[in-house]
C-alpha cells in the first residue's frame, strides 16, 4: 500500500470522525426549541405508544446490515463473474494475479460501505437539525405532558380553548428525556434514514446487478427495497409518532441525500449519462473525420518493379479506385 493511499484513507477517516463529532455535539448541546400549543389542537391529542412497529432494533438492522449484505453479495457476484471470464480466456494466469484480483474486490466492497456510511452521518445530521431547530411537537403531546398553563389552569378551561400558550409545565411525571422527546417530531429520522438506505441501493443494484439472468429480478428487488421503506414511514404516522407532513419531508430528505451520494460521490453513473442520439453524433462524427483522413492522404507510389494490375491491395476509402490502376514498368532497375 503506498503512501499516497495510506493519506487518503487517514483523511477519510477523520472526515468520519468530524461527521460523528458534529452528530454527538447535536445531541448533547443543542435542546430542542421549546415550541407552544393551542388548546384543542386535535393534531397532538393522540394516544401514546411505548411500543413503536419499527424500533430502534429493527431500523438499525433495515439501514446497516441490509445494505451491507446487499454490497457485499452483489460485488462478490460481479468479481466472481469476471474472474471466470478471465479464466476462460487466460487458461495461463497465475496465481499473484489472482491475489491481486482478490485485494482489489475488498477493496471495491470497502469504497462502496464507506460511501453508504457517508451518506448515512449526513443525512442523520440534516435530519437532527430542524429536529431541534424548530422543535415540533409530537402528536401524542397532551397525552403524556398533560400542560398547566402559567396561571395554573389548563386547557379544559373554556377561555383557553383556541389561544396559543408557550409557557406550561407538565402536570404527569415526565423524564427529562422523554421531554425532549417529545419536542422532535420534525422531520421524521425514521423516514429519512429508511429511504436514504433503500433508494441509494435501489439506484446501486441499478448499476451493480445485471439482468442477463432475469429482466425483471433487479427492478423486483429495487421495488421491494422501496416498499420497506415506504412501510416504515407509514408505521410512523401509525404509531403517532409524527405528523404526515414530518414523514413526508424526512422521505425528501432521505431520497435527496440518497442520489447526492450515489451521483456525485459514489459516482455510480459515471459514463452512463450519454444519451443515444449523442452517441450516435459521436459515431457520425468519428466516420466522417476517418472518412476526411482518407481522403486528404496521397495515393502510395508502388515499387519500380510492380508490373500489371494490382488487385492484391486493399482498397481505401475514397481513393481505391487509385489502387486498380496498372502500371508498366520495363525499365527495372534493382
Amino acid at each position: 500500500m503506498s503512501t499516497m493511499t495510506i493519506l487518503r484513507r487517514c483523511i477519510d477517516l477523520l472526515l468520519f470522525i468530524v461527521l460523528i463529532g458534529v452528530e454527538f455535539a447535536l445531541h448533547q448541546w443543542m435542546p430542542p426549541q421549546k415550541r407552544g400549543f393551542f388548546c384543542g389542537d386535535e393534531s397532538l391529542q393522540y394516544p401514546f405508544s411505548s411500543s413503536q412497529t419499527i424500533g430502534l432494533g429493527a431500523l438499525s438492522i433495515i439501514v446497516l446490515a441490509v445494505p451491507f449484505f446487499v454490497i457485499l453479495v452483489v460485488e462478490l457476484f460481479r468479481q466472481l463473474s469476471r474472474s471466470r471470464n478471465k479464466q476462460h480466456a487466460y487458461a495461463t494466469q497465475d496465481a499473484a494475479d489472482e491475489s491481486c484480483h482478490c485485494g482489489r474486490r475488498w477493496k471495491n466492497i470497502y469504497a462502496h460501505i464507506g460511501y453508504y456510511l457517508f451518506g448515512i452521518l449526513m443525512t442523520l445530521i440534516a435530519t437532527e437539525i430542524p429536529k431541534r431547530a424548530l422543535g415540533r411537537l409530537r402528536p401524542y403531546f397532551f397525552s403524556i405532558c398533560k400542560p398547566r398553563l402559567a396561571d395554573g389552569t389548563n386547557c379544559d378551561f373554556e377561555r383557553n380553548q383556541g389561544h396559543y400558550f408557550t409557557e406550561y409545565t407538565c402536570e404527569s411525571d415526565v423524564s427529562q428525556r422523554m421531554m425532549t422527546e417529545m419536542a422532535m417530531s420534525f422531520p421524521s429520522g425514521h423516514s429519512s434514514i429508511a429511504f436514504y438506505a433503500m433508494v441509494y441501493i435501489a439506484l446501486y443494484l441499478q448499476v451493480a446487478l445485471s439482468t442477463r439472468g432475469s429482466k425483471l429480478l433487479k427492478h423486483l428487488l429495487q421495488f421491494g427495497f422501496v416498499m420497506l421503506a415506504w412501510y416504515v414511514a407509514l408505521t410512523r404516522v401509525n404509531d403517532h409518532w409524527h405528523h404526515w407532513s414530518d414523514v413526508l419531508v424526512g422521505i425528501l430528505i432521505g431520497t435527496l441525500f440518497a442520489w447526492l451520494v450515489a451521483r456525485y460521490v459514489a459516482k455510480l453513473f459515471e459514463g452512463r449519462c450519454s444519451s443515444p442520439q449523442s452517441l450516435s453524433a459521436a459515431k457520425i462524427l468519428a466516420h466522417a473525420s476517418l472518412a476526411s483522413a482518407s481522403a486528404q492522404s496521397p495515393t502510395p507510389v508502388l515499387p519500380a518493379y510492380t508490373f500489371g494490375s494490382v488487385p492484391y491491395l486493399q482498397h481505401h476509402g475514397p481513393n481505391h479506385a487509385a489502387y486498380g490502376q496498372t502500371y508498366h514498368n520495363y525499365g527495372y532497375v534493382p
